[in-house]
């Protein structure tokens, strides 16, 4: 058993939440924070700011283990990850900021229930942004062939300079929008304790028009660089359990790999509502934890 702040939780079941989420990430390309921080908070009630500190430094591990893997396969489009990273390093610091004011400021009465603000605040936060990315994902395909390329409308935005993407074949894409996209990704990641991943997929897939595979491919860099630095913005402030955290690693590297190899013999479709499924499962279990 391994005591993380207060609470026992047995190691056999971290090892196994961690190879699971880092299958889940490597197959779909993201970090896995979305789906690591509420099965930590509502399954082991590991507390909220250790979750989310702790899912961070998990998601260096799924994440550089999807990297290795996607640039052998070629799906990788590095200029966006530079671009993305521009305005997602600032950002991290930013919503670490953010969560630690909100941390400072109390709690409130919902019903006789007393719960902290930044846990009303920060589960709110959850439900809003995965819901709408879930329905997204289910509803609306990229194009008529999920596979096929189709520029979307953030690639018809034209403020200059101007960049091209190769490896996801899409021309003239606006250099400062993408930092400002990064921005944002890197303050709901200081935020929410995610890498970004699960948000970037849909504006990489319906706003700049890439295919899920090459999407799934792209943005690892991201979330690495963004996961490594939300990890020790929160380590000073106490949120990072050195020991869940690297149970949570052992299985995560390996496993995403494998993950990451899966996307070769699924159907693009498949892909994407089995990323939405995912999604919503995690998001009601943590709404009954937080508000049930």
């Amino acid at each position: 058993m391994l005591s993380v702040g207060g609470v026992e939780v047995a190691i056999v079941w971290l090892a196994t939440l961690g190879a699971t989420v880092g299958l889940i990430a490597g197959m779909f390309g993201v970090g896995g924070g979305f789906l690591l921080i509420p099965l930590l908070h509502v399954v082991l009630n590991v507390p909220l700011p250790i979750a989310i500190g702790s899912g961070l430094c998990q998601t260096i591990a799924s994440s550089l283990g999807s990297l290795l893997r996607y640039r052998k396969l070629g799906h990788a489009e590095t200029r966006l990850d530079l671009l993305l990273l521009g305005g997602s390093i600032p950002g991290v610091t930013l919503g670490t900021m953010i969560l630690q004011a909100l941390t400072d400021m109390g709690s409130l009465t919902i019903g006789g229930k007393v719960i902290p603000l930044i846990q009303v605040i920060v589960s709110i936060s959850f439900l809003l942004v995965f819901f709408s990315v879930s329905l997204m994902l289910w509803f609306k395909a990229p194009a008529s062939n999920d596979d096929s390329i189709q520029p979307g409308p953030l690639s018809r935005i034209r403020v200059p300079p101007l960049v091209s993407f190769p490896i996801a074949e899409l021309k003239d894409i606006s250099a400062p929008l993408t930092c400002y996209i990064g921005l944002a990704l890197g303050t709901l990641s200081g935020l929410l304790g995610i890498g970004g991943g699960v948000i970037l997929m849909p504006i990489m897939l319906y706003g700049f028009g890439f295919n899920i595979r090459k999407a799934a491919g792209t943005g690892i860099v991201v979330i690495l660089v963004v996961s490594t630095i939300g990890t020790v913005q929160h380590a000073r402030l106490g949120h990072v359990h050195l020991g869940l955290a690297m149970i949570l690693m052992i299985g995560s590297a390996s496993a995403a790999q494998i993950g990451a190899s899966l996307t070769q013999h699924l159907p693009a479709s498949t892909l994407r509502r089995g990323l939405a499924l995912i999604i919503v499962a995690a998001n009601i279990a943590f709404a009954y934890k937080v508000f049930g």
